[in-house]
């Protein structure tokens, strides 16, 4: 019965720590201790084996790789709110207020659209991919 977490990517030793203690009947190991602010949105990559998460305030796309436990980061110039797959191979960004295509081979983020701009207390907050391949991402204030 129970789930079982076996791996997992945390801000701090302490976290971890106090993680294991929390969840006596699930085993939770910290695999790679970084200094993220706000770590969200992770999205497992199948076809690369790798996972992908924000760190929101940190203002980077991260992917975890756990076969090598190497850890690549872009950083942006705004919060990011999420991160999706393409079938290209490329990725969907929902940062500050827009959109942009993410290449991790250049590490390059194109904007290719911008929201609420008559809002500037407003940024992308979460966003996912639904059945049909549409990316919907919800903005806060």
């Amino acid at each position: 019965g129970g789930a079982r977490l076996t791996e997992g990517v945390c801000a701090s030793p302490e976290c971890c720590s106090h993680m294991k203690q929390a969840m006596s009947s699930i085993k939770v190991e910290c695999v790679k201790c970084e200094k993220f602010r706000v770590g969200e949105s992770p999205l497992w990559e199948e076809k690369e084996g790798t996972l992908l998460f924000v760190d929101v305030t940190g203002q980077k796309v991260c992917r975890w790789n756990p076969a090598s436990n190497h850890l690549q980061t872009v950083s942006g110039d705004a919060p990011v709110g999420s991160v999706a797959l393409q079938k290209s191979g490329s990725y969907v960004v929902a940062m500050g207020n827009t959109f942009g295509i993410l290449k991790w081979h250049d590490r390059s983020i194109t904007t290719i659209a911008h929201v609420d701009e008559d809002k500037p207390n407003n940024r992308f907050n979460d966003g996912k991919v639904d059945p049909g391949g549409r990316f919907f991402a919800g903005t806060m204030a």
